[in-house]
């Protein structure tokens, strides 16, 4: 919870909060009057306890004020982060966690090197950065093969965390420490009671807006790359006001949108220059002033929901003719290969069903693997399964392997440490915390795709009075979540009972309430010919799966004939087809298996 939302929560609890914090102070008039924040007594503090101005506190004496984690703050003499950890506590509110092994980072040693002096200074100089502003954000000056390197250390909580060398005549003559840790530049700066930050995308723009008298912070490594965000979110939740000044490029732009979404569109704002970055604006002559009005006039991005259709024009002609080397959406990657007549679209909802014991869980496994391979990150929810069940399937899968070698698993652990997550919940989980839990591991970590299986593991009734309705509004919840945070969500469906298993269901046959799939993006059904263990290959598939609905596709049908490796829990698409390993490995070292059967 950020410093933004915690403060609406604070303000439903004026009363009990100011008692609690001025416990010496009286109520008179809609105000709470109290001497000082240190609780004496007297009347030169107001804290207005009912209105739309509630929580808003002033000290006549000493000109301070705020809302009411401001006051928390003043009154303990703490900083905004600690004034939020001990009004959570007091409010009985519990910080959302995702269970996930920490990575280990790399601490740089101290740079050689020296005070700005020559090349470097100068060229600081004539981007109009005064002496001050460099010794403030402490650059250094490193001669290296006959070159002059600007050294920018990137410092948090009195410690070395990165350090960018940037060489001035040539700016991709630029580098890092390897195995730093990405986090944002100039933190050491930051006073700890400061409410607002201006987000930039590089070091000569921190420093001018700084020098301008805003607070501000850089990305470490440009407008698409967002590890940051996960290793400074704590530090960035006391802010309960963010300004994105990212460049005015697409780059930019684009980068900027995917910022505000993780961080809460509630309180960030885009701030607009008279130039391309702020360090441009500044050499084109702007000053503080001009700054400033920029700041007062940054605005939120409009809602989604609120578009010109004149927008999507450039969509609408690529869907008709698009560019060969323009991103796509993520496909279905089976038995490596990429399907392209499907493709998994943000903001949109999949259900998967078929038969118990038909492998549907199984099958939806390998597709995230597919999904990984193409750089996405996934969380997955599975009541019946705990993590070393769940983990037992991944290392067969990834591997191509029944028992991969301990260094192979290895490899493939450190492969999923930033792809895959899990809901660690085994048995039922209540769908709005699952959903809660999901947007938190969208926004901190960036993870798109999410796994309810199965929505019987939740606290939806499968049955009774009043079931389908309960079924109806889950599935909105479900659409929402997507439709929001633009993210993908996959619900695995059982299908009613049949006179017998010999077909796949349609999406006729799903359990439950029509909603489930009416309310569906996308529809696969998955469908096995359930042969003995250890039977004669007899040439025909295993296994089929099946699209029954693609809603935004141009492909509404379609089928995949598997056959099935027991040994890899794979599912291969020709029957003379070897597993594929998802994660490479040395063959050397890899475990082959004795005897594969498809």
């Amino acid at each position: 919870m950020n410093a933004a939302e915690l403060s609406a929560r604070m303000n439903d609890n004026v009363p009990a909060i100011v008692e609690h914090l001025l416990p010496r102070g009286k109520k008179a008039s809609g105000e709470w009057k109290a001497g000082s924040a240190s609780g004496e007594e007297g009347q030169s503090l107001s804290v207005r306890l009912t209105g739309a101005k509630r929580g808003v506190w002033k000290d006549f004496a000493s000109g301070e004020g705020g809302d009411l984690l401001d006051l928390w703050a003043a009154c303990r003499s703490m900083s905004i982060a600690e004034a939020m950890k001990e009004a959570k506590g007091f409010l009985g509110i519990k910080d959302t966690e995702l269970v996930r092994e920490q990575k280990a980072f790399k601490r740089p040693s101290k740079p050689q090197c020296q005070s700005p002096k020559s090349r470097v200074a100068e060229w600081l100089k004539s981007r109009g950065l005064t002496v001050e502003t460099i010794a403030a954000f402490k650059i250094g000056e490193q001669l290296r093969d006959g070159k002059a390197y600007a050294v920018f250390p990137f410092l948090r909580d009195g410690e070395l965390i990165n350090a960018k060398y940037r060489n001035p005549d040539d700016k991709r003559d630029m580098r890092q420490e390897g195995g730093a840790e990405p986090c944002l530049f100039g933190w050491h700066l930051i006073d700890p009671k400061t409410r607002s930050i201006a987000i930039c995308e590089g070091e000569i723009d921190a420093m001018t807006l700084h020098q301008m008298g805003i607070p501000a912070l850089s990305v470490h490594s440009g407008a698409g790359n967002h590890q940051w965000i996960e290793n400074d979110w704590d530090r960035l939740e006391r802010f309960g006001e963010i300004f994105i000044c990212l460049d005015s490029d697409e780059a930019g732009k684009k980068g900027s949108a995917e910022i505000i979404q993780r961080l809460g569109i509630e309180r960030c704002k885009v701030v607009e220059f008279g130039a391309k970055d702020a360090n441009e604006w500044l050499m084109a002559g702007a000053e503080k002033v001009d700054f400033e009005d920029r700041l007062s006039a940054a605005k939120h991005l409009d809602p989604d929901e609120l578009r010109p259709m004149s927008d999507f024009v450039r969509d609408i002609i690529a869907s008709f003719y698009p560019a060969a080397d323009e991103t796509r959406d993520p496909a279905l990657m089976m038995g490596g290969r990429r399907h392209d007549w499907f493709e998994f679209r943000p903001g949109e909802y999949t259900v998967w069903t078929g038969y118990n014991g038909h492998g549907k869980s199984l099958m939806l496994n390998q597709v995230l693997l597919g999904l990984m391979q193409q750089g996405e990150r996934v969380c997955v929810f599975s009541g019946e399964l705990n993590p070393v069940q769940q983990g037992r399937r991944l290392m067969k899968q990834a591997t191509g392997i029944d028992r991969a070698t301990e260094q192979y698993m290895r490899t493939v652990g450190e492969w999923i440490r930033d792809k895959y997550w899990l809901f660690n919940i085994h048995g039922s989980a209540a769908l709005d915390r699952l959903l809660e839990v999901f947007a938190y591991g969208m926004k901190r970590y960036g993870i798109r795709h999410f796994v309810i299986d199965s929505l019987m593991m939740t606290d939806v009734p499968e049955d009774g009075p009043g079931a389908f309705t309960k079924q109806k509004e889950a599935v909105q919840k479900i659409v929402g979540f997507a439709r929001q945070h633009r993210a993908h969500i996959h619900l695995v469906a059982h299908p009613r009972k049949g006179r017998d298993e010999s077909g796949a269901p349609g999406k006729m046959d799903v359990a439950g309430s029509g909603k489930i799939t009416d309310g569906a993006d996308n529809l696969f059904t998955v469908w096995s010919a359930r042969k003995e263990q250890g039977a004669e290959k007899d040439g025909k598939p295993d296994a089929m799966l099946e699209l029954q609905k693609q809603r935004n596709g141009n492909t509404n049908h379609r089928k995949l004939m598997f056959f099935f490796n027991e040994q890899a829990q794979q599912f291969c698409l020709t029957a003379d087809a070897r597993p594929v390993p998802i994660v490479e490995f040395e063959t050397d070292v890899r475990e082959e298996t004795a005897h594969v059967r498809l």
